[in-house]
């Protein structure tokens, strides 16, 4: 009998058992590449994005501090044959369980004979991975982009999906969300057999050095709690001495509470939302068990069939998990797969499409593909999976064709209506444009006329879970008030884009939902006494005032932004806003100073409270800042910033910002020595220049050579109209002024028109 031998990463280098490692169908693996890559540049904690390469392939990229290392040592991680590293075996609430991804992507590119381009800290490497399992590096250019980001161009042997970038949507629509898990790992998160297994694998280092990454082993702790242990090798320790130490351990660290690990709270686009919170214990029987807190959120929404996405620690899971109903419509749901084979109540006579998340610092995996054991979680998935439904049923039922329905049949209608609108990404169009290409829909659906306005607020919230879309322009709804040059700015797509800083002329700029403010504020001279510039957009910020604060925040001048709003849910959420993310690109690097006005200050001063009430019965949304009993007021109650009168509003904003001691703005003395320098050259050149015209009697020489051009130009009089047709002609984008300027220049050269 012949016996063969193969290293395990020969697996990566052909399609057929490409497939085994990655356990995906071989059409699902550009889909599979994409979410990899972005797992990575989320796990960074910076902003993400993805997207198609205009001559084939996608590109990911993050706004990170980049890929350390140098040259070789970036090609190495792209390397099938290299050493097995990853950092997951410290177990963490976050995506990934083998740090496997980049092998699966290299794997990818070799097979169907593809390419790979990684771009970070300054230059550009081209690797193209070999047979022999090495990556070897082609050529490095320049690069003078920020972070990292990568670029792959599969093969045409390699056939695709229809959406490439389906997980990796759903990995951004999750990211940044809520809150999310801020300490170190927790020993009663190991088991005696994973703890033993994290020592013998951290390569060279001591013990002290493993008990470093755990809660409750701070410097101070550390030596009573090794002892004689500290200086060797983890490696080293017998499997009861591990055992020994992680009891040592645990006795000096308390359990972390499931609720610690974060949430990724209510999502605008689902109906309904329920979470449970719990702990599993995980490992073999007889020995140290791991106890493993977790956090489990399901989100429903009525569908026209039954479905459900399941993400682990917020990125997709690739496995395959089916939700049906095995008897009828009025069955229970079957959920099969992952490890289960299980059934959970329904609402009769309704569909829903389901999302859940799991956050747990180790979920148990069957495969290398990370296909998760949900055996675990059955009873609280199945659980809140039942309880969302029917909350999401009791929505429904409240009120008919919910706004949810609607949002979910533009999300799917957007992706054609996009390509029909931009003639198949050839041109840009208008929100408009796309609002009257799936208004139909709706109508022949709902029979309700859809209001515009609530229609770009679902285009913004389908551009926050799914990416920019390319060349779409959003008309001017609001304005950027320059204090001093009394500019204003509407804010519109193609202005923000060509949008540029005065320099050293504001070093604050406040934000306010009430464009009828800015009056007040600019007849007082409040905005020069204070160097801020004004911003507003009627509301909450639209993506244009947004990127206009990305873009100001990202310059080198010192720069505070403050906000205003009115003591109600939605001002505290505009607030919110602001502040978490640019909504289309979350990461943004921008610090917004909440002013308020708040409830208890608007109380304070003695100002109207109005009544709230919802006609669909549901609460009034609230931002997290705000406190318990504070949103509970806030259900029943508000007060406009309307209610001041204009001292009082004028003394309040006054008080407000004074108390943050951002005075006027002083350039640095380099500055300002250039200004002064400038300005005595300037003011210089045009005192000579004005007595050199005088002693030379310029204005009357001048009258005399137009004297001079009368007959030539009576003669291109007569033939003007005919040139100007001529040139338009020739150049049709042109303006006629333009043709005219071309005989004058001809005129005053003395060359024949």
């Amino acid at each position: 009998m012949l016996l063969t031998r193969r290293e395990e990463w020969r697996l990566f280098l052909s399609l057929e058992t490409l497939v085994q490692r990655a356990n995906v169908p071989q059409k699902l693996i550009p889909r599979l590449v994409v979410k990899e890559l972005v797992d990575n540049a989320l796990d960074t904690g910076h902003s993400c994005r993805c997207g198609e390469l205009g001559t084939g392939g996608i590109f990911v990229e993050d706004d990170g501090p980049g890929l350390p290392g140098s040259d070789e040592e970036i090609a190495s991680l792209f390397s099938l044959a290299r050493p097995f590293l990853s950092s997951k075996l410290v177990r963490m609430p976050t995506r990934g369980a083998l740090g496997n991804g980049l092998r699966i992507v290299t794997g990818a590119v070799f097979a169907s004979i593809g390419s790979l381009v990684v771009r970070t800290r300054g230059r550009s490497l081209f690797l193209q991975p070999l047979e022999d399992g090495r990556t070897h590096i082609t050529r490095v250019e320049k690069w003078k982009g920020k972070g990292t980001r990568i670029e792959v161009r599969l093969g045409p042997t390699l056939e695709t999906d229809d959406d490439v970038f389906a997980w990796a949507r759903q990995a951004q629509a999750l990211a940044g969300k809520g809150t999310s898990y801020q300490g170190k790992s927790s020993p009663w998160w190991y088991s005696a057999d994973a703890f033993r297994e994290l020592c013998q694998t951290a390569e060279n280092a001591s013990v002290r050095e493993v008990l470093a990454q755990l809660k409750g082993c701070g410097h101070s702790r550390i030596s009573r709690i090794v002892g004689e242990l500290m200086a060797r090798k983890s490696a080293t320790l017998s499997k009861t001495e591990t055992a020994a130490l992680l009891e040592k351990v645990r006795a000096n660290s308390k359990q972390v509470n499931p609720r610690r690990l974060g949430f990724v709270d209510r999502l605008e686009t689902y109906s309904a939302y329920v979470r449970t919170v719990g702990v599993f214990p995980a490992g073999p029987s007889g020995s140290i068990k791991a106890a493993l807190p977790f956090t489990l959120e399901a989100w429903a929404r009525t569908a026209k069939e039954p479905r459900i996405t399941l993400c682990v620690n917020r990125s997709p899971v690739t496995a395959e998990l089916e939700l049906f109903r095995p008897r009828g419509p009025n069955a229970e749901y079957a959920l099969v797969g992952c490890q289960l084979s299980h059934t959970f109540p329904a609402t009769k006579s309704h569909e829903f499409e389901f999302l859940a998340n799991i956050q747990c610092p180790h979920v148990p995996i069957t495969t290398d593909s990370k296909s998760p054991d949900l055996n675990f979680f059955h009873k609280p998935l199945l659980q809140t999976l039942a309880r969302v439904a029917a909350r999401a049923r009791r929505v429904s039922r409240r009120a008919g064709p919910v706004i949810g329905k609607q949002k979910h049949m533009i999300y799917n209608a957007l992706p054609s209506a996009i390509r029909h609108a931009s003639g198949a990404n050839q041109y840009r169009f208008s929100q408009r444009q796309l609002f009257y290409a799936v208004r139909p829909l709706l109508l022949d659906a709902f029979r309700i006329d859809p209001d515009y306005n609530w229609f770009c607020k679902v285009l913004t919230s389908y551009e926050n879970e799914y990416g920019e879309i390319k060349n779409l322009y959003r008309d001017a709804r609001g304005t950027l008030y320059h204090p001093h040059s009394h500019e204003e700015i509407p804010l519109g797509t193609r202005e923000v884009e060509t949008y540029r800083r005065p320099e050293w002329t504001f070093n604050k700029i406040l934000y306010c939902e009430k464009e009828g403010f800015f009056p007040i504020l600019q007849d007082a001279g409040w905005p020069e006494r204070h160097d801020c510039a004004l911003l507003t957009s009627k509301g909450f910020a639209t993506r244009a005032a947004r990127d206009v604060l990305d873009h100001l925040g990202a310059g080198k001048e010192p720069i505070r932004f403050f906000c205003v709003h009115d003591a109600d849910g939605p001002g505290t959420m505009i607030y919110e806003a602001l502040q978490q993310a640019t909504d289309a690109r979350p990461g943004r690097n921008v610090e917004i100073v909440n002013l308020g006005l708040e409830p208890k200050e608007a109380l304070e001063m003695g100002l109207a409270v109005e009544p709230v009430s919802r006609k669909d019965g549901r609460a009034v949304p609230v931002a997290h800042y705000v406190s318990r009993n504070w949103r509970a007021w806030l259900q029943s109650r508000r007060v406009e910033l309307n209610a001041m009168s204009t001292p009082q509003f004028l003394d309040w904003l006054e008080r407000k910002i004074l108390a943050y001691h951002f005075g006027k703005l002083i350039p640095p003395p380099s500055v300002l020595t250039e200004r002064l320098r400038r300005e005595a050259q300037e003011r210089s050149f045009e005192e000579t220049r004005a007595r050199i015209l005088r002693e030379q009697r310029c204005e009357e020489q001048a009258d005399k050579d137009f004297r001079k051009l009368k007959p030539s130009l009576r003669k291109a009089t007569r033939a003007l109209r005919t040139h100007v047709r001529q040139f338009l002609k020739n150049a049709p984008t042109a303006w006629w002024p333009k043709a005219v300027t071309e005989v004058v220049e001809k005129l005053v050269n003395g060359t024949s028109v």
